[in-house]
């Protein structure tokens, strides 16, 4: 495949990707006026979102397994459609358990496309050329959430709540069939996956099982920052959401810089991805600290979360891009992948779970609280795993 080929299926990918994120980060920006005019309350948020990282995580690891085997255009594209479809239904606010079916039916739709596309990249580039292409593409989410935030804002002020779900549901529908159209060409070399790519395969990797705990911990952290940080930023400091929108939009783009930095940081710690992944750990052990305090302003605030998240965003690079690649060779990118993913959005799903009730009965501080010793906890395990040397 010539260049200039792969460069536009790339492109493609990325751009398929980062709006995942504009149909998933609607519902954090719509939640202020959501609850202010009774569609949805506090609880029900929570349970949304709960719902949604449950679902992506069995998604992800059911279409995990199957894009190591199935068309990636196909994946990719039905995943769009389902997930435009989703958002503009939901954009008609049926009764809540309507927008319940509908919204777990978008977070299985987006899981359907992280695999195909490292498989895609995995396929049209050599091994560390992948690894470098990969860790691009993870810039995609805080690309993704960027745009989220700018759209979705500027279509509720202008047109009201109910666009921010018929808007971003248009834009990944008309990208689906762009997506059906330009990559039929775009064929994976089908490996005969013995039991260690199987679900129990890789569950028996030492590696696979100790990262299990520190995927879910990241995830508790990194979604349910894009969860709450509207609703927190209303609540705690009474901002309204033009300027709340401008707060929360410097958290991606500082994760946006983390994930730009994630190659050059890589090399720095001789491309150990464990190792930096454990730094970042450690320095997210600080960052909760300033946020339990009420008297915290604003920027204060904004400069923890962000830095948070770009530590989260670097640990979310080497477990969904960087690690996956090293089963190129058994085939198993993808369902490595999925498997990681998995135990990602378990954490987050439990996570949105349990703070939907503390927030509302105790506050943000339990939230921040729990970020601190989580943190904790996976540094101690990866220093038990001596950082995984044996991977």
């Amino acid at each position: 495949m010539k260049n200039n080929k792969k460069t536009l299926i790339f492109i493609l990918c990325y751009i398929a990707y980062s709006s995942t994120y504009i149909s998933r980060l609607n519902l954090s920006l719509a939640s202020p006026q959501l609850i202010e005019e009774s569609i949805l309350t506090t609880s029900e948020i929570g349970l949304l979102g709960s719902v949604f990282f449950i679902i992506y995580a069995v998604g992800r690891l059911l279409n995990g397994f199957i894009s190591d085997r199935a068309a990636p255009w196909f994946m990719i594209s039905t995943g769009l459609m389902l997930a435009g479809l989703s958002n503009i239904l939901i954009g008609y606010f049926p009764p809540f358990i309507g927008i319940l079916l509908l919204w777990g039916s978008n977070a299985y739709a987006q899981s359907m496309l992280w695999s195909s596309i490292l498989c895609i990249i995995s396929n049209i580039y050599d091994e560390q050329t992948a690894k470098k292409k990969n860790s691009y593409m993870a810039t995609s989410i805080a690309v993704g959430n960027i745009l989220g935030i700018i759209l979705n804002t500027v279509v509720i002020m202008w047109f009201g709540v109910a666009f921010a779900f018929i808007v971003p549901g248009t834009i990944t529908l008309i990208l689906s069939v762009i997506v059906m159209l330009s990559m039929r060409c775009v064929t994976i070399k089908h490996i005969n996956h013995n039991q260690k790519g199987s679900i129990w395969g890789l569950a028996k990797n030492k590696t696979v099982r100790a990262l299990i705990a520190p995927a879910m911990v990241h995830g508790v952290i990194k979604e349910n920052i894009s969860l709450w940080m509207i609703v927190y930023f209303v609540d705690q400091f009474n901002i309204d959401l033009s300027i709340t929108s401008g707060f929360v939009l410097f958290i991606p783009i500082i994760g946006f810089a983390g994930r730009l930095a994630y190659p050059f940081l890589y090399k720095f710690f001789k491309y150990e991805e464990h190792t930096l992944s454990l730094y970042a750990f450690a320095l997210c052990t600080l960052l909760p600290i300033p946020l339990l305090f009420t008297t915290v302003s604003p920027v204060v605030a904004i400069v923890c979360i962000s830095l948070m998240y770009a530590l989260i965003s670097i640990i979310n690079t080497s477990f969904l891009s960087i690690f996956p690649a090293r089963f190129i060779k058994t085939g198993a990118v993808a369902s490595v992948s999925g498997f990681m993913d998995f135990a990602t959005y378990c954490g987050s799903g439990l996570g949105s779970l349990i703070y939907g009730f503390t927030i509302h009965h105790y506050g943000y501080s339990t939230m921040f609280g729990s970020w601190f010793f989580i943190c904790l906890i996976s540094v101690f395990i990866y220093i038990r795993h001596k950082c995984f040397k044996d991977t």
